[in-house]
């Protein structure tokens, strides 16, 4: 993928995250996107490019075998949590309502629960 492509991808996915944040439904922090996990409520998982190796181990684990989407934000938490509007890092979250965005279309298939 060029560069121009890549951060064009990025804004988009940037642009839906918003989306997602303002008209659907996130849970924010590890503990909560488990909780969804475990109640089979998540439709998509992302964590930031530094969140914990233990974390994303996990997450991808728990995502295996089941329908929801596991996405690596290409940025560290900072960035994460700007482009979802908020004011503080976010290393992971949840998307439990898609809100209307076309975040799950715009995503790379990067799915481990599909391997």
């Amino acid at each position: 993928m060029t560069k121009a492509k890549k951060n064009s991808h990025e804004s988009n996915i940037n642009r839906e995250l918003q989306k997602v944040a303002n008209n659907g439904k996130i849970l924010i922090g590890a503990r909560e996107t488990v909780k969804a996990l475990e109640g089979n409520e998540a439709k998509l998982v992302i964590y930031a490019s530094n969140c914990p190796k233990e974390l994303k181990a996990d997450f991808r684990e728990r995502c295996n075998g089941t329908d929801t989407l596991i996405y690596e934000y290409p940025a560290n938490s900072a960035e994460l949590g700007l482009a979802c509007g908020k004011p503080f890092t976010i290393a992971s979250l949840c998307v439990v309502d898609v809100g209307g965005s076309e975040i799950l279309r715009l995503l790379p298939s990067i799915t481990y629960a599909k391997k």
